[in-house]
């Protein structure tokens, strides 16, 4: 396991939406961060890179100088705590995310860049930003100054940014020729899986995109999984007997909640 204080995991947390979550989740990276020998850094103060505050995850770039290798999580993950160190999963000569490509659709996001950026020979299957391992001879996809992210941020068809800066970050790393290392659903957890009964078997549980894993808003999925995380029988249970996960989801108030609103309209 590697020990040196030139790893580090960043995480972007700005605005009071994103706080709240931290205050849920950033313990949980934390405590990770530690385990692996590795800083725990916050990005919660703007540097104003461009209109959405999901590019201030390109302040990545300096941190780059300064840290050998970085993880980078969104705010919105559940780290467990028996997760490996992703610095021992991805060589460092390699580039490392989750596949999203076999589960989702992906096509209107590579057509968007390519239509905007230019056409590239398109090599690496589409990853999730959520969850990405990177190293200082990678810190040239995360430069806000270059003429590519320029031309991407101050396009004027904004409908076409599909998730922002995910589409183009997927580009960039097949332009400038950089290998990937595939780190499978397990080490970034999206609701694009649909079997959301057995996230408790996957390292990182991701609450992106409107649904979640569970009905009710991000905060409280997350508030709610927290509690069968830091409970070893409730964790084990829900890790051994899926099927009774599945049962207890939709059981749950909010599931219920959900199911007569949509009785109600319709």
């Amino acid at each position: 396991m590697a020990t040196t204080k030139t790893l580090a995991i960043v995480t972007l947390a700005i605005g009071q939406e994103f706080s709240e979550m931290g205050r849920v989740t950033h313990p949980l990276m934390r405590k990770y961060a530690k385990r692996i020998g590795a800083e725990f850094i916050i990005i919660d103060q703007s540097k104003n890179i461009a209109e959405f505050p999901t590019y201030e995850k390109f302040q990545m770039y300096d941190l780059l100088e300064r840290y050998r290798r970085v993880i980078f999580l969104d705010t919105d993950i559940l780290v467990l705590p028996d997760a490996p160190s992703l610095f021992d999963l991805v060589p460092p000569d390699t580039f490392g995310a989750a596949n999203e490509e076999a589960y989702s659709m992906v096509s209107a996001h590579k057509e968007a860049t390519q239509a905007k950026l230019g056409g590239i020979n398109w090599v690496n299957p589409y990853f999730n930003s959520g969850v990405m391992v990177v190293s200082q001879n990678q810190k040239e996809l995360f430069n806000p100054k270059s003429s590519q992210f320029n031309l991407w941020v101050t396009s004027t068809g904004k409908s076409e940014h599909v998730m922002s800066d995910q589409p183009y970050l997927n580009y960039r790393l097949n332009e400038l020729a950089m290998p990937m290392t595939d780190l499978g659903f397990r080490y970034n957890h999206t609701r694009v899986i649909r079997e959301t009964h057995i996230r408790f078997n996957s390292f990182f549980i991701h609450y992106s995109g409107p649904s979640g894993h569970r009905y009710g808003s991000r905060l409280t999925q997350m508030r709610k999984d927290l509690g069968i995380i830091n409970s070893p029988i409730h964790l084990l249970l829900s890790r051994k007997f899926t099927h009774l996960r599945w049962l207890l989801d939709r059981a749950d108030r909010d599931f219920l909640i959900y199911l007569k609103s949509r009785r109600d309209n319709g």
